[in-house]
């Protein structure tokens, strides 16, 4: 036993490592098959045509039944009893006597008595039950008599499987059929949950390492993870479902008494395949339909984006549509398109015409009549500002009590990043609304305009102080030299003049920069040429200015920069 198992164990490993990988896929695969081959095998091929057609219950007749079995199906009524009484009696006279009658006794014969007419089916001299015209589609004597044939056939049937029951070879036989068949049931499940572990195992790898989806910056893995486990462990219980269906049929099939219920099982099997082909034939006219019209629509959606994308690139010029506004204009034209080819495919939806499809559309379109009030809202102002051409991406804009460069527009709101690094989302319906001020608009014809406003005392020469502001414009970055810088006075207060100096800069995003670096280089300015200004007030006026010497401009810890003038005070101006 021992050099056995070594054999055995030396062979397994002695395969090939790929089929060992595979091995239990191949069983899985041969179990399912062999398993549908015993669910075939075990039908009955030789019943009577009236035995498969008595499985079906009839509404309309009443069944004669013995021993669990349909031997005909009654409708016309006979000497005061309806079909249902006339059945209840039938089925108890054969009843009682089963055990006593044999097949070869059977037999029907045409029998007529003034008007009455049909056919009697008896056991030797005794009556079982009649066959009358009522009861047979046509009613002619031919039909009536081949429905007492087969009705007696059948009786027949019942009678040799009620033998058989009793036989201990038969019950012997159905017990170890029914044993391999749990088997078997057992090891596919086994292998069914095995299947799951690994499927699961093998797509948490590949969804870790391979799939890389980041929605907005979340990452989606995790949920695809999810999505999918769930899914495979669905597949998992349905397969199971189906095999252990399988199973019950196929194991009532193995007894007489409980074989038209294994039947019944595998009848209903058979029907509902039968009738998912056939709603699926009936359904290809639709469903080729659906095709057509996904790929007309998919080629119009693409030939409309091609000339938008054109558009954007600018390799095609429209007066009535800008680059920046042709992105969203594509994706508004492509979804309106796309909602003009559901419309047209709505009829052809396999169940669009069911009531379950209707209450659905009509929930989920008061859900959306409900729900997008303020996304139509949104949406709407956000066209409103869109096509207004009041911003576009990059802008830097003054919104309320914000301000920064436009990093997005969405259909929904727009995104800021202001300054101080900071992102704010406003709104569309807040945008449309509100008095927005651009700063690019007008840079690139004579540049954004600058300001600040300086105070210096009535004992200055406004001419100087002028000419200091014009230098202190002159020695600023980012301010441009046409249009040349300009002082306007704005007040004469009662201390001091204000001044105000007027540069322009083609860098709106920095425009505190250039703005500070101006108030710097007109404190040097002033301070170079012993200017002072009035800045803040003072209560009682000092015979001494109030100024920084050039001396003290750089004391510790400022440090003066490579380019600093020797000699500030040297610079004066003509």
């Amino acid at each position: 036993m021992e050099s056995l198992r070594f054999q055995a164990v030396t062979r397994f490993r002695g395969m090939p490592s790929a089929w060992r990988r595979v091995a239990p896929w191949r069983w899985l695969l041969a179990l399912l098959l062999a398993l549908a081959s015993c669910v075939a095998w075990a039908t009955p091929q030789d019943a009577p045509a009236s035995a498969s057609s008595s499985l079906e219950a009839d509404t309309n007749g009443a069944p004669v039944v013995v021993w669990d079995r349909t031997i005909i199906v009654l409708y016309a009524p006979f000497g005061g009893e309806d079909a249902t009484e006339r059945a209840a009696a039938a089925g108890e006279r054969i009843s009682t006597m089963l055990d006593k009658l044999r097949p070869q006794d059977l037999s029907s014969v045409w029998i007529e008595s003034g008007s009455e007419k049909g056919v009697m089916v008896r056991a030797g001299n005794f009556a079982l039950f009649s066959v009358l015209p009522g009861d047979v589609g046509n009613g002619d004597r031919a039909a009536v008599e081949q429905a007492g044939r087969d009705a007696v056939e059948v009786l027949r049937q019942v009678m040799r499987e009620r033998a058989d029951a009793l036989r201990p070879q038969v019950l012997l036989s159905g017990l170890l059929y029914s044993a391999a068949a749990t088997a078997l049931l057992a090891l596919l499940v086994w292998l069914l949950v095995w299947f799951n572990r690994v499927a699961q195992r093998r797509l948490a790898a590949i969804t870790k390492l391979r799939l890389q989806l980041d929605i907005a910056g979340f990452d989606m893995r995790p949920v695809i993870w999810n999505l999918l486990r769930r899914l495979i462990g669905l597949l998992q219980i349905l397969v199971i479902l189906f095999v252990g269906y399988l199973w019950l049929s196929f194991v009532l099939r193995q007894f007489p008494y409980s074989r038209p219920w294994g039947l019944r099982l595998g009848q209903y099997l058979i029907d509902l395949g039968l009738g998912v082909l056939m709603a699926v034939v009936h359904q290809i006219p639709n469903l080729l339909m659906l095709v057509v019209i996904f790929l007309v629509t998919r080629a119009v959606v693409r030939l409309v984006s091609a000339w938008f994308h054109a558009v954007e690139r600018g390799a095609a010029h429209v007066g009535w549509l800008e680059a920046p506004t042709a992105a969203v204009t594509r994706r508004l034209v492509s979804v309106a398109i796309w909602l003009f080819a559901l419309i047209i495919a709505y009829p052809h939806i396999p169940g669009a015409g069911s009531y379950a499809f209707k209450g659905v559309s009509v929930f989920v379109g008061v859900m959306v009549s409900l729900g997008s009030t303020g996304i139509v809202n949104q949406v709407m102002s956000g066209l409103v500002v869109l096509y207004s051409r009041a911003v576009r991406v990059g802008d830097y804009v003054f919104v309320g009590e914000h301000e920064g460069t436009v990093v997005e527009m969405g259909a929904l709101s727009i995104r800021l990043v202001t300054r101080t690094r900071e992102e704010v989302t406003v709104p569309n319906a807040v945008l449309s609304s509100t008095p927005m001020r651009n700063l690019n608009r007008r840079v690139g014809t004579d540049g954004l305009l600058l300001t600040t406003t300086v105070t210096v005392g009535y004992d200055t020469p406004w001419r100087q102080a002028v000419a200091l502001l014009e230098l202190a414009a002159l020695r600023t970055p980012g301010v441009l030299a046409e249009p040349r810088p300009f002082v306007l006075h704005t007040a004469l207060s009662d201390f001091y003049i204000d001044y105000q100096l007027n540069v322009a800069t083609v860098s709106p995003a920095i425009y505190m920069d250039t703005l500070s670096d101006l108030r710097r280089n007109i404190l040097d300015a002033f301070n170079e040429y012993g200017v002072q200004v009035m800045s803040p007030h003072y209560r009682k006026y000092n015979d001494q200015k109030v100024l920084v010497p050039a001396e003290h401009w750089y004391d510790a810890p400022a440090s003066p920069p490579r380019d600093a003038p020797s000699d500030p005070g040297g610079n004066v101006p003509a």
